[in-house]
């Protein structure tokens, strides 16, 4: 495998390369040394799919060490892609030992500059103490590029479709876990149906529910998993939120894989805003094998989901009343207030463009 590094990250790395042979351009990487969010990141390009790898929050020993560790990193980031571990071993055994070089293809430079802004457009997704940013990679990676023949480009599109000819199967084989997750409402049926992969985090359940029920992520949430209608575990954001509770076994969810739990319990509960209070309750349906895609898929759905801040049950009950009645005096009001909060009608082609996006 051959990485070659700009002269900033040779002044991190505290060597000084020269220029190397070319080899196989789906084992070469192009790498730079940027800060985002006032800490030093390194953004992996490779050279044949503009498929980037974002490692976060280095320090000098992650530097002094990083010809030996860089291997791990890339086989983790395609890992946490959800990438056939048979693929993903194959790869990196393919790779090779690790050389450095230095810069010198000015096309693959451009393309090296290209991703590193592709990484600080999404900085709002970095989570810190990760070196690897599995969100915020994929961000970048479902960006499109327009290349100078005004060819389109989808990084992580190319990068698979590049492994599938290379080792000769699918580069996704998992398993998903059918969901039925609905608001739990007295009056009201909203409910979605989902087919989520295995081996994902409750921090990416999250981002997933957030798109299925057009929410915009600016409130609080939590997940419990309920066995015999009791709290078993808890799962929180941070470990500033564990101090608010003292009877549960408490977790963070971007540690917690949900395959731990599911198919043994089949209930959740994620509650999103702790002021509108919306409970979401999440029943596990059944099982797919040989699951062939990294995103979830909404299978089907019922229902309009409310917009934030509408003030809980009984204000969306309130909101759906005056918004079906062009006659009602709030009636302009109310709709000039949903449209600033971006509410919609539930449309099902819209939100797996999101899902495959997220």
């Amino acid at each position: 495998m051959l990485i070659s590094c700009t002269k900033k990250l040779q002044d991190e790395l505290k060597i000084k390369l020269e220029k190397a042979e070319k080899q196989d351009l789906l084992f070469s990487w192009h790498a730079n040394s940027i800060i985002i969010n006032r800490r030093k990141t390194v953004v992996l390009v490779n050279d044949a799919t503009r498929y980037s790898i974002i490692l976060y929050g280095l320090k000098a020993k992650d530097f002094k060490s990083f010809a030996d560790t860089i291997s791990e990193y890339i086989m983790k980031a395609m890992l946490g892609d959800l990438i056939d571990p048979e693929i993903v071993n194959k790869y990196v055994s393919d790779c090779g030992e690790c050389n450095l070089s230095k810069t010198s293809d000015r096309s693959l430079i451009s393309k090296l500059n290209k991703g590193c802004e592709a990484a600080d457009i999404f900085r709002d997704y970095f989570v810190d103490n990760n070196i690897i940013q599995p969100v915020a990679s994929k961000k970048a990676n479902n960006n499109v590029f327009v290349d100078i023949d005004n060819s389109i480009t989808h990084p992580n599109e190319l990068f698979y479709d590049t492994l599938t000819k290379r080792y000769g199967i699918p580069v996704f084989k998992t398993t998903a876990i059918i969901m039925k997750i609905h608001l739990n409402f007295e009056k009201m049926n909203v409910w979605r149906k989902v087919a989520v992969p295995f081996n994902i985090t409750f921090s990416d359940l999250h981002r997933i529910i957030q798109y299925l029920f057009s929410w915009k992520n600016c409130h609080m949430h939590d997940f419990e998993i309920v066995d015999n209608d009791k709290t078993a575990v808890r799962f929180v954001i941070s470990e500033e939120d564990m101090e608010y509770y003292s009877d549960e076994s408490i977790l963070l969810e971007s540690q917690s894989k949900i395959a731990d739990y599911i198919p043994k319990y089949k209930k959740l509960i994620y509650t999103y805003d702790f002021g509108d209070n919306w409970q979401h309750i999440v029943e596990i349906e059944n099982m797919q094998l040989d699951y062939d895609k990294n995103y979830a898929v909404c299978l089907d759905g019922e229902g309009d989901s409310p917009p934030e801040d509408v003030g809980g049950e009984y204000g969306y009950y309130d909101f759906i009343d005056i918004i079906k009645n062009p006659s009602h005096e709030e009636y302009k009001e109310t709709k000039a207030w949903a449209s600033s909060q971006y509410w919609h009608e539930f449309n099902i082609k819209s939100v797996n463009y999101d899902l495959k996006m997220l």
